[in-house]
């Protein structure tokens, strides 16, 4: 999977390649990128567009068009019945987007957090849909970004859409994340239909989830991340039979039970549909922010653009992306007459759109391609030169790209100014110096305190495994914070969310955010997860780390007596089971008189001898 580029995450090494003409070709996910994100990058590779003829290629897009008003959002609109982006900033007004003029009203106290969405706080905030909001319907599907409140008690409706009769309700749809589940029923809860996982699975607080429920026939199905969660073949209630069509009681963020909480967190992007999304649909719109970042990129690399990166705000209900092309690109090509890629372009999960979105802004750039291609020779040629004549005895560090956000080439050495200011003299306001990147936030961690590498030896993984960007980049900025906040160890526990467990003498437990950290893949987020903090009921720091040598003094000396035997060892602490795992191949005579020494402490396991993965160039190359 791909992710967004943010403005400002600005990491490329060097040379970008715009391939164009033969259809996008995207970067790979482990590709160092930055804001322009076009073509694949590498160290000496030359800026190369096809300006001219490579914009001739598609000059037939299949009936596809870009949206002559708002640029469209790149996700799934078939059967699109209301849509509330929940994005605004003022008003009680949710907006219906999908142009059928169902807009909602937002009751109670109002709270807009833009991008972030529509915040509820537990008391009275809630959405009233226009009342008979299911008339009609064989089948549903309802998909929403959500972010529970940590303090979220129960229990509660993410929604529900039907009727009440007194305090109660009187047959309605709805879904909840406390025992996470959706259910139809044409009563009371005692004839609901549910679709749920488990009775003890929860969706998790703290951070956002992307819940989908589909229904047609006899089938529900419950999603989460766009992965299915839950299915249940034996549901007999259509939506439209709920009250025979008439439901006055259609509510987001509000239980159809009056005893029942009001919900607190935030919600964004909440849709219904006429349809049962297939299941490539709905990982098409739970990953929708991602998808048009697919397609935006997918048009740059089709139009010789140079540079494209994404701000904060967009542009009149826009997508906030920018993209700068060459000085030299044809003026009848300009801003308003993108080429969209052949019509056999998909996204990665499989489906062709229908309509493509378009940049807020394109601007032109200060330089050509080849202007570009020459300052950097020059860079190279000033900083690290080859030829005889110019050897130095000192190899500085170099590290060069263009910046389409700021229109500069930005070099990043350690070099004195003794040679890099006849850069800077040569080419004034087109050549930017920097010191050389420090990816790494400074941590809070002494090397007393340090935990991370120190009682894991495995890289974690989620629980629930990565099922999508949104919970890829989340279990990144978890894992960030462990490390940040010198926690022992960070997992997403089904129950209640992300949790940091820290050492047992550990009299602090807040947990803060890492100052200027980024993914990866350069996105800068504005949100982060929400962890529940604890304490090790029973391991300081040191503790794991005797423990630690303990089992390899006994299962893998590093100088083994003359016949001992050394078995394979892998030894690390899991804060879920508050245990060390010790995955060894050693046989039980070897490992039971540590589990005497340490009752209670030590789980063993089978080895598994770590995998190593090939990077995509040796695959390639080799």
């Amino acid at each position: 999977m791909r992710r967004r580029n943010v403005a400002g995450a600005v990491r490329a090494r060097a040379r970008v390649a715009a391939t164009l003409g033969g259809g996008p070709a995207l970067p790979d996910a482990s590709a160092d990128v930055g804001p322009t994100g076009l073509g694949g990058w590498s160290r000496r590779q030359r800026i190369v567009a096809g300006v001219g003829a490579g914009l001739s290629v598609v000059l037939t897009a299949g009936g596809l068009t870009l949206s002559a008003t708002a640029p469209a959002q790149a996700d799934v609109t078939n059967g699109l019945m209301l849509e509330y982006r929940l994005d605004e900033f003022t008003g009680n007004v949710a907006t219906d987007s999908s142009g059928n003029h169902r807009d909602g009203t937002v009751n109670g106290t109002v709270s807009w957090k833009g991008e972030e969405g529509l915040a509820f706080n537990g008391s009275n905030t809630y959405i009233k849909m226009p009342n008979n909001i299911m008339a009609g319907l064989n089948s549903i599907t309802v998909d929403f970004d959500v972010w529970i409140d940590p303090t979220m008690g129960k229990p509660y409706f993410l929604y529900g859409m039907g009727n009440t009769s007194g305090t109660a309700g009187n047959g309605y749809l709805f879904s909840t994340g406390n025992q996470f589940r959706t259910g139809i029923t044409q009563s009371d809860f005692h004839a609901e239909q549910e679709t749920r996982p488990s009775t003890s699975y929860q969706l998790a607080r703290g951070m956002w989830k992307h819940v989908t429920y589909t229904q047609t026939g006899s089938i529900g199905v419950l999603y989460e991340n766009g992965v299915e969660k839950a299915r249940n073949t034996n549901v007999t209630i259509t939506p439209g039979a709920i009250g025979g069509g008439t439901t006055t009681a259609d509510y987001i963020g509000r239980s159809l039970y009056s005893s029942d909480l009001y919900f607190k967190g935030r919600m964004r992007d909440f849709r219904l549909y006429n349809r049962a999304l297939p299941t490539n649909e709905v990982a098409e719109a739970a990953n929708r922010r991602d998808v048009e970042w697919q397609q935006l990129q997918a048009l740059a690399d089709n139009n010789g653009v140079m540079a494209m990166w994404q701000v904060g705000t967009a542009i009149s209900g826009g997508n906030g992306a920018w993209m700068r092309v060459p000085a030299d690109y044809p003026d009848e090509k300009y801003c308003n007459y993108c080429l969209v890629p052949p019509t056999e372009w998909k996204s990665d999960y499989g489906v062709v759109p229908t309509e493509w979105p378009r940049p807020d802004v394109m601007d032109r750039s200060q330089f050509t391609l080849q202007q570009i291609n020459d300052i950097e020779d020059a860079i190279v040629a000033q900083v690290q030169p080859t030829s005889d004549t110019l050897v130095r005895d000192t190899t500085y560090q170099l590290d060069y790209h263009y910046d389409g956000k700021a229109d500069r080439v930005v070099v990043q050495t350690d070099a004195p100014t003794s040679v890099t200011d006849p850069l800077k003299t040569a080419y004034p306001n087109e050549v930017v110096i920097e010191a050389p990147a420090n990816d790494a936030p400074a941590d809070k961690c002494t090397p007393q305190t340090r935990t991370a590498g120190e009682v894991s030896t495995l890289v974690p993984t989620s629980a629930g495994g990565v099922t999508s960007d949104r919970a890829e980049l989340q279990w990144q900025q978890l894992q960030a914070l462990r490390d940040y906040n010198c926690a022992l160890s960070a997992f997403e526990d089904p129950n209640i969310g992300p949790v940091l467990i820290f050492p047992s003498d550990r009299t602090d437990l807040t947990a803060a955010n890492p100052p200027g950290w980024t993914s990866p893949f350069g996105e800068k987020p504005t949100s982060w997860p929400v962890p529940t903090t604890k304490k090790s009921p029973q391991f300081t720091l040191a503790q794991i780390k005797d423990i630690q040598a303990a089992v390899v003094d006994r299962l893998s000396p590093e100088a083994a007596d003359e016949g001992a035997v050394s078995y394979s060892l892998s030894v690390y602490y899991d804060g879920m089971s508050d245990r060390l795992v010790v995955e060894t191949d050693a046989p039980t005579s070897a490992t039971d008189p540590l589990v005497t020494a340490y009752p209670n402490k030590i789980t063993f396991k089978a080895y598994t001898p770590p995998t190593v993965d090939t990077p995509e160039a040796e695959k390639t190359e080799g």
